[in-house]
């Protein structure tokens, strides 16, 4: 089973994933370290980043951690859509659920500007404020949608497990 947590920056993505992991046994896998180390080896050979060779880079770690985990969460904002489409090709429709996680923006914006430098990306609020926008803009079905102003983890799981 492949689940993809798709929402704002900010919305509690990776705390839902870490959850799925520690109550249900779903890997959670954190996506933004592949793509960081990629811009880092672009940076380092002094080349511009692109959205599909970053694809070829990550995706098939993604694709690498289905394989031995068999259940595996991931997050995206979803802001690039070819980056969503991406994902939803790594595992049949039939074997992924994708969950909406939403929060009120002005909640997404602080928990986004008060996480710590790593793994994420630095992001000034402009720049935070512009993301999400798109993530909420971007079109995918949800199997699942969960608003994550304050869930329990005995929410979170109660919300996930008929789905598993």
């Amino acid at each position: 089973m492949f689940i993809l947590l798709v929402g704002p920056r900010g919305s509690g993505k990776s705390h839902i994933g870490l959850v799925l992991e520690r109550h249900l046994g779903v890997r959670f896998l954190q996506v933004e370290p592949l793509w960081m180390a990629y811009l880092s080896e672009c940076r380092e050979t002094g080349r511009l980043p692109v959205i599909p060779e970053g694809i070829a880079k990550v995706h098939p770690e993604i694709r690498l951690a289905l394989l031995e985990h068999g259940r595996l969460s991931v997050e995206t904002t979803a802001a690039s859509q070819e980056i969503l489409e991406g994902l939803m090709k790594l595992r049949p429709r039939e074997k992924t659920i994708v969950a909406r996680i939403t929060a009120p923006e002005e909640l997404c914006q602080q928990r986004a500007e008060a996480k710590e430098p790593n793994p994420q990306f630095q992001m000034d609020a402009e720049t935070i404020h512009n993301v999400n926008a798109m993530s909420k803009a971007a079109w995918v079905h949800a199997d699942l949608e969960l608003h994550n102003d304050d869930l329990s983890d005995e929410a979170i799981v109660a919300a996930f497990r008929p789905h598993l």
